[in-house]
């Protein structure tokens, strides 16, 4: 619609021509984006239908939706856009939402108010991209989105979302921006720009030779240039004014050549002169309608003040004047373009148009409008809220919320701030839809909210919220300090003898002060201290079990006793309660594996994971599938323990979360140093980083163990003991004594050993085996042995290693028990005993083959050939030669998985899951999926 005259599609056929030509791209399965960009009026509407009009027959399925100026709730671009599919009835619309495209059902279905779960940002996107893949399966989707520039913050980032993973998609978007508005251009809208898949097509004006085709038409005989240059001057090359000039000029019975005529046109298509003279009560009608556009004749009525009859002739004149949409059925009347809406609106007082949004905003909550509809006004009026507009967007902000919109959720919950600044219920929930996108804002918000409550009691679930706030925030310095000052006011006030409730209440703090404690190694000697004396839970409560978990962590730190902690744990972990988001779990994990516990750990991980995978918990997915990857590691699965790392680390770079995540780029560097790819493992440690990165107690210090391995399998050895000297150091600030959390005296000892500096390497080593016998496990104490058995020369270090190699045969610790067989086979072939040498030397290279752990496979080789030995042929397997990522999609696939199911568990595009497969199908010699399975059996895998 152009507000005039049609005025067709000219001097746009290169454009038209470009659009179409990026359909067939897109068609050919190569995602494309197109904006379209100008001012308002230029025809990026008129051009957008055209070219819909020409890629049509291109596509499977085509949707449309546009943006309102007058504002939106979340994902209101997102459900105008699949609103035709009838998502959410039953049928094959509905299947369109099976699997991990169900995430999608806050943002696609107006119904829901109060999802029955909190749904975060990333999952409900997760959900949309894979609902959109799904329509992309018959052919080319197109989506068109006009006047992008106020489309709402949530759909907008599905569209960047989206647009990211479009690579190998079917998928042409088709996108319209209007440039000359005030607002600042946003990240996500530089974001889609900068992208390699979007084309920017800006439009210009319209010159002479375009103008004078349409005249010609006007005239009935082509008019001299100098006549059409005159009306593209007056109009800018402006289609939408053009169109309003060449409809009055077809009204006039005199020479529609003269050019006083065209200087008088030129004015009068001003929308202003046209409204101008409208009557007062006409123009009324119209403030209503730019208020309210698209609602019922009623609701305009009510609002403009006017009688229906009255309301009714107002608009058949606008409708006459060109100025409103002329349908008689479906939506109430718009403006014809948002340039005649502004018009309106920027002539009407600013105190008036207050008013009328007040007031429409009272009309749609009295006809029982959703709170978000209604709050779409509600921030648009200055000043602090009345009660009930308070209400109103503190139901709204909640709906925002549980469709995964944290941003539209806090600007609603800012303008409830400026009722009361000392509403603590309100900074709590700001504060939580805060936390995942700008954490420190959050804990700004708690801050305030803490400072205005007295009672211990009250502030309990505040100090929880600031832990874990803090935990996203990467600074829990001032978390523990909360927590103390917090659990000291609440002692004193339940006194000696409270109550199940105020024991309660004692937990989750005591649980905060741990897990704000103990994630900063600074804050770990205050901790043991304040912990020092108190006594386990029963652990009959979930609080309490969360409690038992804390403890039980800070135990493994301190080394106390392995078989104690992990009987402890174990009860933590009686009841399933990942459903409350999985941190008691996650915890525990962490003293179950280090406990060598090979039942209850993997049985928890394993849940954890699927939960996340389940909830589209990408982030938490991330973290705990990496932690997943170094237990599998630390079990001797190399296999299975690359594919977690590689899978995590994939999902780091295609979300950019280096710098806020670490672990998945740990992970994956200690396995391939052990897999002989040392070269590799180091460049992706040197890219990897964290602000105050030595503060933290667990995740620097395995990145300093996996540094220092990778150093020394990379022959740097004096850069090796550096790093490990570091972490010696480190562990030490912190009072760290967990032998085997990072094991450097271990490490440190057998480099010290093969470089003959044995003095030193028996310090480290002693030290070593004497947290070891507090640890207690047949792990710790065997490698506690094969450091001092390095160490020491002659026959006694040949005992020391041998009692090594059987008490770590007796362990799950695969890889040292090969390592400890390598160095007393080297052991006896110095002390001439060649024979009992190349036994040992051959048990440790058969347990390295089967582990694939190729390192320790060629340190092995070469001694037994140096021993005299014979090496056996056949020790690779073609699925060694499989990345991660590679046996991860394989073995999925050689189960019965889809690629779609793969790749949605696994967070990846379906295109991704595609060329692992292929890349697994000529690395194992297999034609198919039909063959994967036997192929990954023969291998072992």
């Amino acid at each position: 619609m152009n507000g005039g005259r049609d005025t067709a599609l000219v001097g746009r056929d290169r454009e038209l021509d470009l659009l179409v030509e990026i359909a067939e791209k897109a068609r050919a399965g190569t995602g494309q984006a197109v904006l379209l960009r100008g001012p308002a009026g230029i025809g990026k509407t008129t051009l957008l239908q055209a070219a819909l009009t020409r890629i049509r027959p291109l596509a499977a399925r085509t949707l449309s939706a546009r943006c309102r100026d007058a504002g939106s709730g979340a994902y209101a671009a997102v459900r105008a856009l699949f609103e035709p599919l009838h998502l959410t009835q039953k049928g094959e619309a509905g299947r369109l939402l099976d699997g991990s495209a169900r995430h999608a059902l806050p943002a696609v279905d107006p119904e829901i108010q109060h999802p029955t779960q909190h749904n975060t940002a990333y999952s409900v996107l997760h959900g949309l991209h894979w609902l959109t893949v799904g329509l992309t399966a018959d052919g080319l989707l197109v989506l068109a989105v006009d006047d992008l520039q106020w489309c709402d913050d949530p759909s907008l980032r599905w569209l960047a979302f989206l647009l990211r993973r479009a690579e190998d998609l079917p998928l042409l978007l088709l996108l319209t921006q209007r440039t000359d508005q005030d607002s600042p251009v946003t990240e996500v809208f530089a974001e889609i720009a900068e992208l390699s898949l979007c084309h920017t097509v800006n439009l210009p004006a319209l010159s002479a030779r375009p103008v004078a085709e349409l005249l010609t038409k006007v005239l009935g005989a082509e008019p001299e240039l100098a006549f059409a240059a005159r009306c593209a001057q007056l109009t800018g090359g402006n289609p939408l004014l053009l169109g309003r000039m060449l409809t009055r000029l077809g009204e006039h019975d005199g020479d529609r050549t003269d050019p006083a005529l065209l200087e008088d046109l030129g004015r009068a298509v001003v929308a202003r002169s046209v409204l101008d003279r409208l009557p007062e009560h006409f123009l009324a009608v119209a403030r209503a309608i730019a208020i309210l556009p698209g609602e019922a004749l009623e609701l305009i009525a009510a609002l403009a003040g006017a009688h229906h009859r009255t309301t009714t002739a107002a608009i058949s004149e606008l409708r006459r004047r060109d100025l409103v949409t002329a349908e008689d059925f479906g939506p109430g009347p718009e403006f014809v373009h948002d340039t005649i809406r502004q018009t309106v609106l920027g002539g009407t007082p600013s105190a008036e148009l207050d008013q009328l949004r007040e007031r429409a905003a009272t009309l749609l909550n009295d006809a029982g409008r959703p709170a978000e509809e209604v709050a779409v006004l509600l921030v648009l009026l200055p000043g602090a809220p009345e009660p009930w507009m308070a209400d109103v967007l503190r139901e709204a902000a909640t709906g925002a919320e549980h469709r995964g919109a944290p941003r539209m959720a806090a600007s609603y919950l800012e303008r409830v701030l400026a009722v009361d600044d000392a509403d603590v219920p309100v900074l709590s929930q700001l504060a939580r839809v805060l936390a995942m996108i700008e954490p420190t804002t959050a804990l700004r918000h708690l801050e305030r909210a803490l400072e205005l409550i007295a009672d211990p009691r009250r502030q309990v679930p505040l100090v929880l919220q600031y832990t874990l706030t803090s935990l996203r925030a990467q600074n829990s310095i001032r978390a523990f300090a909360l927590a103390c000052t917090t659990l000291d006011a609440l002692t004193k006030t339940i006194g000696p003898e409270p109550d199940s409730t105020d024991r309660a209440l004692r937990a989750v703090l005591e649980s905060s002060m741990l897990a704000s404690g103990i994630d900063e190694k600074t804050n770990l000697g205050e901790l043991g201290e304040r912990f020092a004396h108190r006594a386990n839970p029963p652990g009959d409560t979930a609080e309490e079990r969360q409690l038992l978990a804390g403890l039980a962590l800070l135990g493994m730190l301190q080394a106390r006793p392995a078989a104690e902690l992990a009987e402890q744990t174990r009860r933590a972990l009686k009841i399933n309660e990942v459903e409350v988001g999985g941190w008691t779990i996650l915890g525990s994990i962490y003293t179950l594996y280090l406990a060598d516990d090979t039942v209850a750990m993997p049985e928890a991980l394993d849940m954890l994971v699927e939960h996340m995978q389940s909830t589209g918990a990408a982030w938490t997915y991330c973290l705990v599938s990496s932690l997943r990857a170094i237990v599998r590691h630390w079990n001797g699965d190399l296999v299975e323990a690359l594919a977690d790392a590689q899978s995590c680390y994939d999902l780091v770079v295609q979300e950019n979360w280096a710098g806020a995540m670490v672990m998945p780029q740990v992970a994956l560097a200690v396995v391939l140093t052990d897999l002989g790819e040392a070269d590799r493992a180091d460049e992706i440690l040197g890219e990897t980083f964290r602000d105050r990165f030595d503060a933290f107690t667990l995740e620097y210090h395995y990145y300093l163990m996996a540094r220092a391995r990778t150093y020394e399998a990379l022959g740097e050895i004096d850069r090796a003991l550096e790093t490990l000297q570091q972490c010696a150091l480190s562990l030490a600030e912190g009072n760290i004594d967990n032998p085997v959390l990072a094991p450097w005296w271990y490490e440190a000892a057998l480099i010290l050993a093969d470089q003959d500096r044995l003095e030193e390497g028996t310090a480290i080593a002693n030290h070593g085996a004497e947290l070891c016998r507090r640890w207690g496990t047949p792990r710790a104490l065997g490698m506690a042995l094969t450091a001092q058995g390095a160490v020491t020369p002659g026959p006694q270090g040949i005992r020391l290693l041998t009692e090594a190699v059987r008490t770590l045969a007796t362990s799950p610790g695969k890889f040292e028990h090969a390592r400890a067989e390598y160095l007393l086979g080297r052991a006896l072939l110095r002390a001439g005993d060649a024979e009992a040498a190349r036994k040992r030397l051959r048990s440790s290279l058969d347990r390295s083959v089967l582990l694939r752990h190729r390192r320790q496979v060629t340190l092995s080789s070469a001694a037994l050939l140096e021993a005299g030995g014979r090496l056996r042929r056949g020790t690779d397997s073609p699925a060694d030669s499989l990345t991660g990522s590679e046996r991860r999609v394989a073995a999925r696939a050689a189960n019965g998985a889809t690629n779609r199911e793969i790749a949605e568990s696994l967070f990846l595009t379906v295109r991704t899951v595609e060329l692992h497969l292929t890349s697994a199908y000529r690395k194992l010699g297999v034609r198919g999926r039909a063959e994967l399975a036997a192929a990954l059996a023969r291998s072992g895998q």
